[in-house]
């Protein structure tokens, strides 16, 4: 028996399965970076060392939010482009 034409998925749709690794690898390199950037807003951003440097410790501070913030939408796109990918259970009258 065939498949009914409801059931199978669009071309948008399998290509958003096949991106959704790609996303995941994006966010955990963005992941990576914000964690980088916020060692570096932690050791400027120490009051009282002759290293210290506030300007520098809050870009530092708002690049890894930014980071975090892309990171955590890439999770979201991928995580939804998965969901809306997956085949629908049949019922009992459909």
């Amino acid at each position: 028996m065939g498949r009914r034409f409801k059931d199978m998925q669009t071309p948008e749709q399998q290509y958003a399965v096949q991106q959704a690794p790609a996303l995941r690898r994006m966010a955990h390199n963005a992941e990576q970076e914000s964690e980088r950037q916020q060692m570096t807003a932690d050791v400027y951003g120490r009051q009282g060392r002759d290293y210290s440097d506030p300007r520098k410790a809050d870009a530092a501070q708002r690049e890894a939010d930014r980071l975090r913030g892309r990171a955590k939408g890439l999770r979201a796109t991928a995580n939804r482009a998965e969901a809306e990918a997956k085949p629908k259970k049949r019922g009992w009258f459909r």
